[in-house]
């Protein structure tokens, strides 16, 4: 939340920066912010109102050096999770879809390089450091919210793998350049059968659907069905079966530190429009601002307290997943806290749209910028694992038994 920090302005409190943003990214933050207000905003109601993709947000994104962020500084990121989280956060303030977009792209440009081969990496990194999207393709209308269980298969062929998967939620499905499908082979002596491909999206038989939702109505996560695809061997990542560990250590991580960024940004942009909207609108009859009385303004400080308990969370959970990162220790210890982060990310959001819309009155229930934080933000409890399912991995733990069955 901005603050004047001018002179004239004496005896009002200003709000440590370091409580806001980590310490040593407060540039990137504002360069996050100043891209949000140029690009991603004036694009963002198009977005919501035809369900248009948000592709110039997208390339403006790639543009300024983010199209591939939690990789290594010599291969084109910024080499932290925190740089990832930072980014997040401050776009979700401008536009939820594009964030969304952005955030499963970097999910999935992150798996390539992680399980995949250097000649795959020079295949498809160029491309994603000038602007082409990546996407997960993992759920399946059969497993619902449990995304991590599929039951497609892809058999080997002469060639490669004949891909026959029926999915349900594919971010930027029909307008990514590739996408990491998850799927199985039947025939691996692996106990875990899980297999990822790269299709390319000039393959025949490939098609998406429609997607016409409550919020993020841009992010094109519409249902897909792969039918009789052909994908070469030099398209599959790692071996044929055990990339569970890549769920545990890659996908799931960046996810959730990823979409619990958005949440949190969500939150505090329907907080910021609701406290300008606060601050302008004055009553005729009383002569005060909506912000001049108590009751508004104690409503305001307790979404504000909820945000920064997100927040807090958010960034103490990127630094773990830097320091793991930076010690060579597998990001899978970081999930019971990124399983908290994203419950409570995606429970605030709707706390806090909610408050918004009600400290902005009739005015916020009007089609505008605080209704659309509102939808957009009310996806994050039932986007898989959902809310539910997290609590009951945290419970599990807590009483020390095994949190996957």
């Amino acid at each position: 939340m901005a603050v004047n920090n001018t002179a004239e302005m004496e005896g009002v409190m200003e709000i440590p920066r370091w409580w806001t943003c980590p310490r040593g990214f407060d540039e990137l933050r504002e360069n996050a912010h100043r891209l949000g207000e140029s690009e991603l905003l004036k694009h963002s109601a198009v977005a919501d109102q035809k369900s248009l993709y948000p592709r110039e947000s997208l390339k403006a994104i790639a543009d300024a050096g983010y199209g591939a962020v939690t990789l290594p500084i010599e291969d084109g990121g910024l080499g932290s999770y925190r740089a990832f989280s930072v980014l997040a956060e401050s776009f979700a303030h401008y536009c939820g879809s594009s964030t969304m977009c952005w955030v499963m792209h970097t999910a999935a440009v992150h798996t390539l390089y992680a399980a995949g081969n250097k000649q795959q990496r020079d295949r498809f990194l160029p491309g994603v450091l000038a602007g082409d999207i990546g996407a997960l393709a993992f759920s399946e209308p059969a497993t619902g919210g449990h995304f991590w269980n599929v039951v497609s298969e892809a058999p080997r062929e002469q060639d490669g793998y004949l891909l026959n998967a029926d999915k349900s939620f594919v971010t930027s499905a029909g307008e990514a350049d590739w996408y990491i499908l998850c799927t199985n082979f039947p025939d691996t002596l692996n106990s875990d059968k899980l297999m990822f491909l790269v299709v390319e999206k000039d393959q025949y038989g490939i098609s998406h659907f429609p997607f016409n939702a409550m919020g993020l109505r841009g992010n094109s996560s519409g249902p897909m069905k792969f039918e009789d695809v052909k994908v070469p061997f030099e398209n599959r990542l790692g071996e044929e079966g055990g990339m569970n560990e890549f769920n545990d250590n890659v996908i799931d991580p960046l996810f959730l530190l990823g979409t619990s960024s958005c949440w949190v940004g969500i939150a505090q942009g329907a907080l910021n429009a609701a406290i300008e909207s606060a601050k302008k609108k004055v009553h005729a009859d009383t002569g005060s601002s909506v912000a001049g009385y108590q009751v508004i303004r104690h409503e305001l400080a307790k979404a504000q307290i909820s945000i920064d308990s997100a927040r807090s969370l958010l960034y103490r959970t990127a630094e773990s997943m830097d320091e793991c990162s930076r010690n060579g220790r597998e990001l899978a210890e970081c999930l019971y806290p990124l399983w908290q982060l994203k419950t409570h990310a995606a429970d605030i959001v709707i706390q806090v749209t909610n408050q918004a819309l009600q400290v902005s009155g009739g005015k916020g229930y009007i089609t505008g910028q605080v209704e659309k934080f509102l939808r957009d933000g009310r996806a994050g409890a039932v986007m898989g694992p959902t809310n539910e399912v997290l609590r009951e991995w945290i419970g599990r733990t807590l009483i020390e038994v095994p949190w996957f069955e």
